[in-house]
């Protein structure tokens, strides 16, 4: 049952939900402002992937009034993802504590569908924006999903809005943020 819901999922509108949390300094973000991306050591050794992050991201970024301008950016942003598999947090283990040679001898399996879960997905963006002039940190966001769709073309730009939905201010407090992802929508909205 679970596997049709999660084949049927993929075909329909989905709200695909974030925890976000964001942060920013007292210096007033420009907004519009430009910007270049800006990479860790670790994140130049895997180029490609970042670089297929970013572009998925620029439009986003432009989205909330952040235009890529490397030769005049007024700020440096560094955006970082990460998925993981995981168990899904609601499945039941009860299978596990079944007895499988009974008393009277004889050998018993629970049912091989009570024994299969599909995995779970964590989705997780970070965002952190820099002022090139006093290298001072202006901006700062977090969302993460965790949810069964490891289809990550729809659901990074979805995570990704959902990070940059409080910008320019901040919400610290961990909220929630719902994005509706179409199954006919291009990867990058």
């Amino acid at each position: 049952m679970t596997s049709l819901m999660v084949l049927t999922g993929c075909a329909t509108t989905r709200i695909i939900d974030s925890e976000v949390r964001s942060f920013a300094s007292s210096t007033v973000t420009a907004n519009p402002a430009s910007f270049r991306f800006e990479r860790l050591p670790s994140q130049n050794l895997q180029a490609q992937a970042q670089e297929q992050l970013e572009n998925i991201a620029q439009p986003l970024l432009e989205r909330v009034g952040l235009r890529k301008d490397g030769a005049n950016a007024q700020y440096a942003l560094q955006i970082t993802a990460a998925l993981e598999t995981i168990e899904n947090p609601s499945y039941s283990r009860t299978w596990r504590n079944q007895r499988f040679i009974e008393r009277d001898g004889l050998i018993r399996f629970p049912m091989a569908g009570l024994m299969l879960e599909p995995p779970w997905h964590r989705y997780r963006i970070s965002v952190l924006l820099r002022d090139v002039a006093s290298s001072q940190t202006v901006f700062e966001s977090t969302a993460q999903h965790v949810g069964p769709w490891s289809d990550s073309q729809q659901l990074l730009p979805a995570v990704i809005r959902a990070a940059l939905s409080d910008y320019p201010s901040a919400q610290p407090q961990p909220h929630t943020v719902l994005i509706e992802v179409s199954p006919t929508a291009a990867p990058i909205p």
